[in-house]
């Protein structure tokens, strides 16, 4: 009997590692939407409707253009210190019965200096790049010199303290791009990132 046991261990073990981070997945998702719905709930807040088609807010486009093969989730957009900032779920597919989420803050700061983008190695993957190894692929017209003072900053130890967003910063905005992370205090999550604002659009114009 022992011998069977442990073969059926071996072939389950897939199946059941893949429905717990699914069901993870999920209730993260769930957490976010909950959030939203209470900043939705707020003087100057409002649900928004998602989406490439006319109409609807696609401001992520532009800073990672393969999030516009998502489909829309919830979303709000509202006031934020002295920005206007966009909070959205998006997701996808994945197999047959699996779905990936993302989340998506997008603030509309203006940014008339270059454009910055940090990549993480999943969002590098969807450009066909590769990290080697790194927490962060920073992109620029000043890539050596980028990469340079990016590392000599505290830049990306606060963004892996945030869970390691990937970053877009250009004219349109400041973007940052998670897998579904766990929201444990949105406003929080919110305000952390805006404070990277400033030390994000300094790298860029140097």
């Amino acid at each position: 009997m022992f011998p069977w046991i442990m073969w059926s261990v071996v072939i389950l073990a897939p199946f059941v590692v893949g429905g717990t981070l699914a069901v993870r997945t999920a209730r993260r998702a769930n957490k976010a939407d909950r959030a939203m719905r209470v900043l939705a709930a707020r003087p100057g807040w409002s649900p928004v409707k998602v989406g490439k088609d006319e109409g609807r807010w696609a401001g992520y486009a532009g800073h990672f253009p393969w999030l516009l093969r998502t489909l829309p989730g919830f979303a709000v957009t509202g006031p934020f210190d002295d920005h206007r900032l966009t909070v959205a779920r998006l997701w996808e597919p994945v197999g047959r019965r699996d779905m990936r989420h993302w989340l998506v803050v997008c603030f509309d700061v203006p940014c008339d200096g270059p454009s910055l983008r940090l990549e993480r190695g999943w969002s590098a993957a969807e450009l066909n790049l590769r990290c080697e190894g790194l927490p962060y692929l920073p992109m620029s017209e000043d890539q050596a010199g980028t990469v340079e003072r990016f590392y000599a900053s505290d830049l990306p130890g606060r963004l892996v303290k945030l869970d390691g967003p990937a970053v877009s910063l250009y004219t349109a905005g400041v973007c940052f791009v998670y897998p579904m992370p766990d929201v444990r205090n949105m406003d929080l999550l919110l305000e952390e990132l805006a404070d990277l604002i400033p030390a994000l659009t300094a790298l860029a114009r140097v």
